[in-house]
């Protein structure tokens, strides 16, 4: 695979994998940690979570869900003591740049080379698909395939997006949430501890 200018060639520490045991099965998504305890993910991954796990450097270590939105598809997990990992920083993405989207597959992080488009509002639903929301995006070119949720989208070192899904009608499309104009809730819930207004078990 070419390496492109201005992106990671190597995987960054901070990529993990999330393990999420509820709901009668065990889903699996892609995270990076954008603070030394905080992993910055998507929500729909952790949906109804009974436990968390993240997967890093062969090391299986429990996580704790503090921030949720169900409309923006936003998450942080807090880790404890023993990730030991460089935290990569958040950042607004340049349209035409380039840019490395890593996730975890079979175990192991996978470099997905990544062209951004042009930043969007997505008008989607939430994630139980119960009533409609607009999420700040980006446009992407770039190979995404299922399971890749929750991966960051990384320009030197910073986090501009988190992937969200491939387009089902264009080949090679796909998208990100855009951190830093879709993060104010997340943030404010990590600060606060305030979760008391979603509803962290629910399945559907």
């Amino acid at each position: 695979m070419a390496l492109l200018a201005g992106c990671a060639a190597d995987p960054p520490s901070a990529v993990v994998g999330v393990v999420v045991t509820g709901c009668g099965a065990q889903t699996v998504g892609s995270g990076a940690f954008v603070d030394d305890e905080l992993v910055l993910t998507s929500a729909h991954t952790l949906r109804g979570a009974d436990t968390v796990s993240i997967e890093s450097d062969g090391r299986s270590l429990a996580a704790d869900i503090v921030a949720f939105d169900p409309d923006l598809d936003l998450a942080y997990l807090r880790v404890g003591a023993g990730a030991a990992v460089s935290p990569l920083g958040v950042a607004t993405g340049d349209i035409g740049s380039r840019a490395s989207a890593w996730a975890v597959r079979d175990g192991g992080p996978v470099r997905l080379d990544v062209e951004v488009v042009r930043r969007i509002r997505l008008e989607t639903e939430d994630i139980y698909v119960e009533g409609e929301t607009e999420r700040p995006a980006y446009e992407l070119r770039a190979d995404v395939e299922p399971g890749d949720s929750g991966g960051p989208v990384v320009v030197d070192g910073n986090v501009i997006g988190v992937l969200w899904a491939r387009s089902t009608r264009t080949a090679g499309l796909a998208y990100a949430i855009d951190v830093v104009r879709g993060s104010a809730t997340i943030d404010q819930q990590a600060a606060t501890g305030d979760l008391s207004e979603v509803e962290l078990n629910r399945c559907d």
